[in-house]
């Protein structure tokens, strides 16, 4: 049996970013009830109308809250008393903020002050937090090596440590997840036999894919998995230098898929799963298109040079999310082709279309 399954409830934090915004999207579209949380009344009224547009038959069955700040004191309490599962996806996701504080605090305290408020409610059976890979090893480093769901990336707390607002937006941003999701084990570990919910964290890769959302043109990208896309495959002048040079990656809907089979399986229970596809650099993408006759002028504009010349790097493995979840992770190959369908249906790839 399924610890849950349709028609549950289900609250979604940050339910108007990247994952988020997908996981609302999947969890609607297999009958699930969603309680979305967002910050500010605009955000609400902009993700029930998409949520409307997108899944007509579901919009009953979906509702958007404003949550101003998650991290505040028994802020999500009120809205957990018919809720059977989480999916606390809320963070703050950018590289460009000054003090580490600010990507510490909100994380440490959203994520510890939800899985409070979840201790307070009987009918929540399963809490699932997204972390990163960046929680669990460097994304640059000298060395090939592997990494798994034991290791932690105690090297970006040092640094940020050391660095304070001098160390890069990644390691604040990698800090910020080792340090919650931590604490986040800790707080289950030392309370599991009293609470009503068991936990599971998902530990995306550099995750690429198709939007969830209707934005009106790519210069209104918020979140860095979309200007990602834009900015290393289709932007037209491309950029000096490919970022990263190497990288691992997932598709957003595997993504998606972890996070509902983390919610319904009880293998998943207490469970820490790493979501990876494969490493790669933007070469291999260039030579997919290629072999795929995709978008004549993404040849032109990013010539094939090297493509196996692989710098150092990590690999996070993906064997225990193929295993425990039964997940069939995509391919360049097949993740390319969608990017460039949902991208070329918005009318964003006209300049390269031709050679």
């Amino acid at each position: 049996m399924p610890v849950l399954s349709p028609p549950a409830k289900i609250l979604v934090t940050g339910a108007n970013g990247y994952v988020g915004c997908w996981v609302a999207r999947a969890l609607l579209e297999k009958g699930y009830s969603v309680r979305a949380t967002v910050r500010t009344e605009d955000k609400s009224r902009a993700l029930s109308s998409l949520m409307a547009s997108k899944h007509p038959s579901s919009a009953s069955n979906f509702e958007s809250v404003v949550v101003p700040d998650v991290s505040a004191s028994d802020a999500l309490v009120p809205l957990l008393h018919d809720v059977q599962g989480i999916v606390h996806t809320a963070t703050p996701v950018t590289f460009d903020l000054e003090d580490p504080d600010d990507y510490i605090k909100p994380a440490l305290q959203g994520t510890l002050g939800l899985l409070k408020n979840a201790a307070q409610s009987s009918s929540i059976k399963r809490v699932v937090v997204t972390s990163s890979v960046g929680a669990v090893g460097e994304s640059f480093t000298d060395v090939t090596h592997v990494l798994t769901e034991e290791d932690w990336n105690e090297y970006a707390v040092e640094k940020v440590k050391e660095r304070g607002k001098a160390a890069s937006g990644i390691l604040k941003y990698d800090a910020s997840k080792v340090i919650s999701e931590q604490a986040a084990w800790k707080y289950y570990e030392d309370n599991k036999d009293t609470l009503p919910y068991e936990l599971c964290v998902i530990a995306p890769a550099w995750i690429l894919g198709p939007i969830p959302d209707d934005p009106p043109s790519p210069s209104a990208f918020r979140t860095p998995s979309p200007i990602l896309e834009w900015e290393q495959l289709f932007a037209d002048p491309p950029p000096p230098q490919p970022f990263p040079a190497c990288f691992n990656f997932v598709d957003i809907r595997d993504v998606t898929e972890m996070h509902v089979r983390a919610l319904e399986r009880e293998e998943a229970a207490g469970e820490r799963f790493i979501a990876n596809s494969l490493v790669c650099t933007w070469q291999d993408w260039f030579v997919a298109a290629r072999d795929l006759g995709l978008l004549p002028g993404l040849q032109k504009l990013h010539p094939v040079v090297n493509p196996n010349d692989y710098p150092p790097h990590p690999v996070f493995s993906n064997e225990k999310a193929q295993k425990k979840l039964g997940i069939v992770f995509k391919t360049i190959q097949e993740t390319l082709p969608d990017i460039i369908e949902d991208f070329r249906g918005r009318g964003w790839l006209k300049h390269l279309e031709t050679a």
